[in-house]
């Protein structure tokens, strides 16, 4: 009797293990510390940082001085997963930390650094190395033919040859990897980035393990979510509704995962404007019982009340700046007395800002004298192109400017990712309209502006 005890104790306790939802045993990330080190032949001098990868976002862990080509980071404590390394975010290289490797030396041979990475005593990066340098071409490659098939229907066939056979090459190139190094991270990876069941939603998730918080310190997750809906949802909000469904209940089986996932999918359908999506996930999955008791953290909570805030209703965040004359400028004082005010982000290196200008201009020149404000937002990193643009474009109303790129606080606040962009507000500072030109805010205040 005690030995079918034992027996039905363990069965049991894998079955746990192995199904999803909140009840599942959750492993803990893997952790040790690391030492990275190594040469770039390029740079003899500077600072180099390291950042940990969430996806496709990456956050400052550590810097260190690079003197004479060479360069070591302080030993540290590291989970296993893709970490990026670079002199700037316009010049970092994607690299594997895997405890079970306590010493990393990495060599860069080139100015960039990303594709130009080798490894003499990293079994992980000397992999990764391989396939980071034959990937893009590849994917390239794959992108082409379909958009070839798309643009050119009477030579489909042709395209649908190139794109099976530069797919078959990606996927025989993953499978060398995971056969040359296995049980590496670098083989997990590259078991995950397949995709074996492309004509299947509930099949389509089978060889990724959702308990392993080292999905969340790569792009593999984020990539095949994307790719996910695109297969399955056909495009229509039920069809999203029930891909966010699947990818949810397989997220369960670890927190941390499911936070990440939510957290990926809020961001790429806001990025998409496909905000009722995400209103979608926030009141059901976030705000909502659907994830049942699952832990989250104020990250996610973070991210969806940010997008709500730039929602049509809602209050965006103020913005206080000093303005090309170096007066202080606040966007809800500036508001106020108007009927409406228009927050507009651009910057001098935008082709397609430098196109809408002349209708910026024209808007405000028609509807100043009416209630009407612009406040221009730059994303400039040079003080000087930043104030020539606005000059050589007319505009007279107030601008301010980040001066960090996309990576200014302000741009961060606003969640914008390209210029132009636009949120047109009422006297309360409400967002009434988040139009995708000019042409729009002309329309809307024809309308509303009397």
């Amino acid at each position: 009797m005690t030995k079918y005890l034992l027996l039905f104790v363990f069965l049991s306790i894998k079955m746990i293990c192995l199904g999803g939802g909140s009840d599942t045993l959750q492993r803990p990330a893997v952790k040790g510390v690391i030492k990275v080190s190594g040469t770039i032949a390029a740079h003899k001098a500077g600072k180099l940082l390291i950042w940990e990868s969430f996806g496709r976002n990456v956050v400052k862990l550590d810097s260190t001085q690079i003197t004479n080509g060479q360069f070591a980071f302080a030993e540290r404590e590291f989970e296993t997963g893709v970490y990026m390394i670079g002199l700037n975010e316009n010049n970092m290289c994607p690299v594997i930390l895997n405890p079970t490797e306590k010493t990393v030396e990495l060599q860069f041979s080139g100015v960039k650094l990303e594709n130009s990475m080798t490894s003499s005593s990293s079994k992980e990066n000397a992999g990764w190395s391989v396939y980071s340098q034959q990937e893009p071409a590849l994917l390239k490659a794959i992108k082409d033919a379909k958009v070839g098939a798309a643009k050119n229907p009477e030579k489909k066939a042709e395209f649908d040859k190139q794109l099976a056979a530069k797919e078959k090459e990606l996927l025989n190139l993953q499978k060398k990897m995971i056969a040359d190094y296995p049980g590496t991270q670098l083989a997990k990876l590259m078991v995950w980035k397949q995709e074996p069941n492309r004509t299947d939603i509930r099949k389509y998730w089978d060889n990724v393990d959702f308990s392993d918080v080292s999905l969340t310190r790569s792009r593999v997750l984020s990539d095949r979510i994307e790719s996910f809906m695109r297969l399955f949802s056909k495009g229509s909000d039920s069809g999203f509704y029930s891909c966010i469904e699947v990818v949810v209940e397989r997220a369960k089986a670890h927190d941390a995962v499911l936070e990440f996932a939510l957290n990926q999918m809020l961001v790429g359908f806001y990025e998409s404007n496909m905000e009722t999506i995400c209103m979608y996930i926030i009141d059901n999955y976030i705000n909502g019982d659907a994830c049942g008791d699952a832990d989250l953290s104020s990250v996610v909570k973070n991210t969806a009340e940010s997008i709500q805030r730039l929602s049509i209703g809602h209050t965006p965040p103020n913005i206080r700046l000093n303005d090309s004359n170096g007066q202080p400028i606040d966007l809800y004082a500036l508001a106020a007395p108007k009927r409406y005010t228009l927050v507009l982000f651009w910057s001098s290196f935008c082709e397609h800002c430098k196109g809408e200008a002349p209708e910026v201009k024209a808007c405000y020149d028609a509807w100043s004298k009416k209630g009407f404000e612009i406040l221009g937002v730059s994303i400039d990193r040079s003080t000087d192109a930043w104030k020539t643009a606005i000059t050589e474009r007319g505009f007279t109303f107030p601008n301010v400017c980040g001066m960090k790129d996309f990576q200014s606080q302000v741009a961060k606040d606003y969640r914008v990712t390209r210029t132009p962009a636009f949120y047109l507000l009422n006297a309360k500072g409400e967002i009434v309209l988040k139009p995708k030109s000019m042409r729009e805010v002309q329309s809307y205040l024809v309308k509303n502006l009397k």
